[in-house]
């Protein structure tokens, strides 16, 4: 397949009127196209049930591919744990479904109950994130590009990453400079406001580095979608 344009998506949050004006605009075409989600597709928004049903749908899609983010961890994670009643109250303070309920998970789970679908479509989300890859690395027009949520060491391989790094960290965000190689490193999960620029992609580094979450949830934010190649910016309305 000769790639016309390689698209990154950003984070999205829920945000499924924001992605839905966004994927509009992109026109993805799988015979041309290949389009990677860098994760984080629920919590925070109030839409999360269409978006479930858009993903789940598209997980065979020709030319995509979906990565998992921190919030797909702790959805997981939030499901097999120990019921919070069951807890004493300082575990269940730190349990992992409070610390999914705190971090944007509670507006998903309440929509997920009023959809009439929570237990099948809980199942099917599951087994869905089960199967998500942390980091994929993809080479187009004589370049090597590495996806991943949030971080990644670029002096170990792939296959040598802590998964921790991947889904959490933030140290390529704040020291763009600790990357002096030549793979291009994509990365969601810190909003480039909270960096100080505007709330659109960032290539960083003389290129080497690209920023991809433009704060979905965010008062000034949206839902992001480039172009690797050319460095075309979509964004949702």
């Amino acid at each position: 397949m000769k790639i016309e344009r390689l698209l990154v998506v950003g984070d999205i949050h829920g945000q499924w009127d924001k992605f839905q004006s966004l994927f509009a605009k992109v026109r993805f075409n799988p015979e041309r196209d290949l389009m990677v989600f860098l994760g984080d597709y629920l919590d925070r928004g109030d839409k999360p049930v269409p978006l479930m049903d858009f993903i789940l749908a598209h997980q065979e899609t020709k030319g995509m591919i979906f990565l998992r983010g921190n919030h797909e961890q702790m959805f997981r994670d939030a499901h097999y744990a120990m019921p919070a009643e069951k807890k004493g109250f300082w575990e269940w303070l730190s349990s992992p479904r409070q610390m999914w309920l705190d971090n944007g998970g509670r507006v998903t789970c309440d929509k997920i109950k009023e959809s009439g679908r929570g237990e099948a479509l809980t199942r099917a989300w599951i087994e869905w994130v089960e199967r998500l890859p942390l980091c994929t690395e993809l080479s187009a027009a004589g370049k090597t590009y590495w996806f991943m949520h949030a971080d990644c060491d670029p002096g170990l391989p792939l296959s040598k990453q802590d998964q921790n790094v991947l889904l959490w960290g933030r140290s390529l965000a704040n020291h763009p400079e600790l990357h002096q190689g030549e793979t291009v490193i994509v990365l969601g999960h810190t909003p480039v406001q909270y960096l100080g620029y505007a709330a659109k992609p960032q290539w960083l580094n003389h290129g080497r580095l690209v920023l991809m979450d433009t704060g979905s949830y965010c008062p000034d934010g949206c839902v992001s979608c480039a172009d690797l190649l050319s460095r075309t910016i979509y964004q949702s309305d």
